[in-house]
Order: structure tokens, then C-alpha cells, then sequence
């Protein structure tokens, strides 16, 4: 499950709100120098939230209809250690997520992810010791990443479905990676029709 990406900074967000609101293509290249600003479970990040219900239809996505807000990467439940950091899309009727997914839809902007290979080890440089290769992915032609997420509270879990034909050799699931165009629908009530991200394209490397 992805435990790891290189996330925006408050303003950078801003700007991709600003550029979401205009109906103009998301393209915010990071500050100079760039920073590789990383959000790990229990760290907190940057999110795209709405000021609507999502059980509702959308309203047009223009002038102060989403928001920036910064919330901790993880739900905290009686019934597991440390956090709950990623909410299967399959699972959205069930208690643990039914309210959360049903009225409090989100995004987290990215500049790319990281999945751990499922077989696959190399000798840790430190220890020697065989441990498991992750992989970072990006969107080709894309330098910001949108993908679903839920959120309450304070905190926020990231939402995956089954791997595609990219990230399927490395894992079986995959965040909800959401096209610009496919945010009403995410945001809406019909956010299902979203849980097949075949058409989205990777590309993979060494992390």
C-alpha cells in the first residue's frame, strides 16, 4: 500500500486550486530550488478539500468552492496500531469508511508516489541485508499528481483501488489517481465509476 509521496508545498497547492477554479490545465512547477518535500503516515501534508458535501452533486468547481488545508496522513481506529493510511474504494459501505467516503471526498496534489515491490530485493546499503525495492512513479507530461482521498477531523487516508497494467508487476493496488477532468465526479456521488484506472498511464523507476 502507498505509504510515501512527494507532496506540494501550502502555496503550490493554492496554486493548483487556483488553476483548477479557471478551468485552466494544472501545471505548477515547484519553487526554486526544488524540494522534494516527502509525507509519510502520521506526517502531515498539504490536501485540495471541498466546501461541499460530496454525497451531493458538485456545484462548478470555480471561486472558493475547494480549499487548502493541512491534515495528518492517517485515521486513528481502537482496532489497529499506529494509523489506517490508505481506504480501499471497495470498502466505502463499510462503518470504518461509510461516512468519511460518503461525505468528506478529497485530494491530496503529489509530485509523484512510491509502492514497495512485492517480491522483489536488493542489499540494503546500511545493513547488507536483503530488503524489498521501491519504485516511484509519475504521470507522463504531468509534474502534479492528483489522487483521492478521504478525510475527518483532522486527518486524511489515501484511497486505492486495483493496480493497472503499470503498477501490477510491482503491486496488486494503486492510489485512486484522478484525471483534472474527472474531479466533479469525484467529488459527486457517483465517484465509483472512477475505481477502473486503466487508462492511466505510469512511468516507473529505481527509488
Amino acid at each position: 500500500m502507498c505509504g510515501r509521496c512527494v507532496i506540494l508545498t501550502f502555496d503550490e497547492v493554492l496554486e493548483v486550486i487556483r488553476e483548477i477554479e479557471i478551468n485552466s490545465p494544472v501545471n505548477v512547477e515547484p519553487d526554486w530550488p526544488a524540494r522534494r518535500l516527502q509525507a509519510y503516515p502520521k506526517s502531515t501534508a498539504p490536501l485540495i478539500v471541498p466546501e461541499f458535501d460530496t454525497s451531493l452533486a458538485p456545484p462548478a468547481l470555480t471561486s472558493e468552492s475547494l480549499s487548502a488545508r493541512e491534515l495528518s496522513w492517517g485515521f486513528e481506529e481502537p482496532w489497529k496500531p499506529g494509523v489506517v493510511f490508505n481506504t480501499r474504494i471497495e470498502s466505502a459501505a463499510k462503518p470504518t469508511w461509510r461516512d468519511s467516503m460518503e461525505h468528506r471526498r478529497c485530494v491530496i496534489p503529489v509530485r509523484a508516489f512510491f509502492e514497495t515491490h512485492r517480491e522483489e530485493t536488493y542489499p540494503s546499503p546500511k545493513t547488507g541485508r536483503p530488503v524489498k525495492r521501491q519504485y516511484e512513479f509519475r504521470v507522463p507530461g504531468q509534474n502534479v499528481i492528483l489522487i483521492g482521498c478521504t478525510w475527518r477531523g483532522g486527518s486524511f487516508s489515501m484511497v486505492t483501488t486495483e493496480a493497472n497494467a503499470d503498477m501490477a508487476p510491482i503491486h496488486h493496488r494503486m492510489p485512486l489517481i484522478v484525471r483534472q477532468e474527472e474531479l466533479p465526479l469525484w467529488l459527486g456521488p457517483d465517484y465509483r465509476q472512477l475505481a477502473d484506472r486503466s487508462p492511466i498511464r505510469l512511468e516507473v523507476e529505481w527509488a
